[in-house]
């Protein structure tokens, strides 16, 4: 439908039926969707140049829903970022091939930047653009009439000799696309040429690709005036308000891989990665990156549309899904209440809440939240009591190198679940059992809502934690959870343990990161929490230790293996050793990029206070190290743009920091115990 607005205010609808619209099957688009790519032939015309292709469509009496408009998740291409190639050569030929590697390539031809490309039929072309995004190619070409070109997007190359050990699909120097899943069906880009005399452009408007190179073939001689690619998402550039830099160009490296992950997984919905056969509404990678995204882009139209697609994937019992919106996997009714997954559904709203000030998300999800809420109480989130809506698994933490990892199957013995892992998942339910209530009682008072129902609730969950989990030493009643990471994290964030019993949590935990040589072992869920926990626990100086560090894991050993976006595993690809496990292994996965939350909130020293959210009272309590040199962070809130600004000159610390009109904060010197409070304007304070 088309909304006309007249000068005088006066509106017109113009929308379709059944009596003066035709429609039908037509034009060059021959096939397209996202997992499959786009067939597109030019030689046939465009669709309303072949009215006598068209008939009388059919009215649709079977959809009984709503529908509502994409408001705030519109799709952009990004032509502010269109990236350019850093290397174009083309191969034909394989030397080196045995029967345990598929060789390497033979290069014919380099070309320079801006030179044409010529590509021959039994020739393939390589692009590699030097940036892993959602994207399409976009292409000024010329061929003969019926000539076909076949292009295939790929995050990296084949390499050490196509060495099969090393996870390689084919010979050094071509592109793999084995961790695709569906390499030789679905990511294809095929094109027919009409054979006009000129160049002519294309990009394909109907799929988009995660790739960072293309590999092209062609049935005939095919000249290339232009190879470029678009990036492809749901930021637009006037949603983008915070930048962050800083004197390490590792850490520089880190942001802009973080950066690029959310322009690549904020598309339309917030997709796990966008290069596989999956692309879901992941509600973990959500709900863990959320506040990290609110720094980057102004996020809130974004996530009413995905807090809508929430609401509607709850089950009737009030659990929320894995994934959202509905999709094939993710959200069936086994697939409900996931500890981290399903709690999306309030840590979301609470966040965009806190950065934005907006309680009308609060709003809409409040009946929501509070009917998965009751769930949650009623059930103390027990994983027994929910294996009919769980089909008894949970992901718990995804992917961490921790004993009871769930996607190594290390939590069963024999096809049975470990009684050490069901404490573990139940621990974790109930620590977000206190999380959710605590961010429920903050989103009441900011509503004018019922408080104490919530109050009520942290207290019981909070006991229930300390009673049922935790000895009186601050020791955990399953051993193994004083073996790991994660279980000490989320009890020193929830604030289970207080005196002597934290402090030996504290010592165990700083033993723990010791005996890993000052590696982090969290997955998804504790990685999330890490770095504050650690700060809020005069841990800043490990939290600094593993931003730094450079071996797996990390987020540095990505960088120094050739990462340009964060990756869904912390070895998703090892120089030494290649490919990591190939049944599910993206380059292009945002959720350990919830770093940076740590880096704008403490690094950088702005943090919004929930008593008075959308940056109204700002929390400024900069954490400095040398190894950053310096650090410039400017972000736009919605109290007005904030600033902060250090470096160091010898031992000598400065700090020049802006608080804007309207607005004040909160400020703490590093390694003072005592903070002032600042009203608007612009300061610089020295150590």
């Amino acid at each position: 439908m088309l909304e006309l607005t007249y000068a005088d205010g006066t509106k017109q609808l113009l929308g379709t039926d059944t009596k003066t619209w035709k429609a039908g099957i037509a034009g060059p688009v021959k096939h397209s969707a996202i997992f499959d790519g786009e067939v597109y032939d030019a030689r046939v015309k465009q669709g309303f140049e072949t009215p006598e292709l068209l008939k009388t469509p059919e009215e649709n009496k079977e959809f009984r829903g709503q529908i509502f408009p994409t408001n705030g998740a519109e799709i952009y291409m990004r032509e502010d970022l269109t990236l350019q190639p850093v290397r174009t050569y083309v191969w034909e030929g394989v030397e080196g091939a045995s029967e345990e590697a598929y060789g390497t390539v033979k290069i014919k031809r380099e070309y320079k930047k801006g030179e044409p490309v010529t590509l021959h039929k039994g020739e393939t072309l390589v692009v590699d653009f030097g940036q892993n995004s959602s994207a399409v190619p976009s292409f000024v070409f010329s061929a003969k009439e019926g000539t076909k070109l076949m292009c295939l997007p790929s995050e990296l190359l084949n390499d050490g000799n196509g060495a099969k050990s090393r996870g390689m699909d084919g010979p050094e120097g071509s592109v793999h696309r084995l961790n695709l899943r569906i390499p030789d069906t679905g990511m294809q880009l095929e094109y027919t040429f009409s054979g006009e005399n000129k160049p002519v452009s294309f990009r394909p408007q109907n799929t988009f690709f995660g790739y960072r190179l293309i590999s092209v073939t062609a049935t005939d001689d095919v000249t290339f005036k232009s190879i470029k690619s678009v990036p492809v998402t749901s930021i637009s550039k006037d949603m983008e308000i915070g930048t962050v830099t800083t004197g390490n160009e590792l850490i520089n490296k880190l942001i802009s891989n973080t950066v690029w992950g959310q322009r690549s997984n904020y598309l339309s919905v917030t997709t796990d990665c966008p290069q596989r056969n999956e692309r879901l509404g992941w509600t973990a990678d959500t709900q863990v990156f959320t506040e990290t995204g609110t720094f980057f882009a102004n996020t809130d139209r974004f996530f009413h549309k995905w807090l809508h697609d929430m609401r509607d994937t709850q089950s009737p019992l009030g659990g929320y899904p894995g994934v959202a919106p509905f999709a094939q996997y993710g959200a069936s009714d086994g697939d409900m209440m996931r500890v981290g997954w399903a709690d999306a559904g309030v840590i979301v709203p609470w966040t965009v809440w806190k950065q934005f000030g907006d309680t009308k998300i609060v709003d809409e999800s409040w009946e929501s939240m509070e009917k998965f809420m009751n769930h949650v109480n009623e059930t103390k989130y027990d994983h027994n009591a929910l294996k009919a809506e769980n089909n008894n698994y949970q992901w718990a933490d995804w992917l961490s190198y921790e004993p009871l990892e769930s996607c190594s199957g290390k939590q069963y013995d024999n096809g049975a679940l470990k009684p050490d892992a069901e404490a573990y998942w139940n621990y974790l339910c109930a620590s977000y059992w206190l999380i959710d209530a605590g961010m429920m009682r903050d989103m009441a008072e900011a509503t004018g809502r019922n408080v104490q129902k919530y109050e009520t609730m942290v207290r019981e969950a909070k006991s229930y934690l300390q009673t049922q989990f935790l000895n009186a030493d601050g020791t955990f009643k399953t051993e193994i959870l004083n073996t790991m990471q994660t279980p000490a994290l989320f009890a020193l964030k929830n604030q289970l343990v207080s005196g002597s019993a934290k402090e030996a949590m504290v010592a165990r935990l700083r033993q723990n990161f010791a005996d890993h040589g000052n590696c982090l072992q969290t997955g998804f869920l504790g990685t999330s929490i890490l770095m504050q926990t650690l700060t809020e626990n005069g841990m800043s100086d490990i939290a600094y230790e593993l931003l730094f560090q450079r071996k797996n894991p990390s987020w540095l050993y990505s960088i120094d293996n050739g990462a340009t976006t964060i990756w869904e595993r912390w070895n998703s690809y090892m120089k030494d050793s290649g490919m990591g496990p190939r049944g599910m292994n993206s380059f292009n996965h945002y959720a350990y990029g919830c770093v940076c939350e740590w880096i704008w909130e403490t690094a950088a020293g702005i943090a919004a206070d929930p008593k008075l959210p959308g940056f109204k009272h700002i929390i400024m309590a900069p954490v400095p190290d040398k190894r950053l040199g310096h650090l410039t962070a400017e972000y736009k809130s919605a109290a007005g743009t904030i600033k902060s600004a250090w470096k160091y000159n010898g031992d000598r610390w400065t700090w020049k920091f802006t608080i804007p009109e309207g607005a004040t904060a909160t400020v703490k010197l590093p390694g003072e115990t005592t903070s002032k409070e600042y009203k608007a304007g612009s300061y610089t304070l020295s150590l």
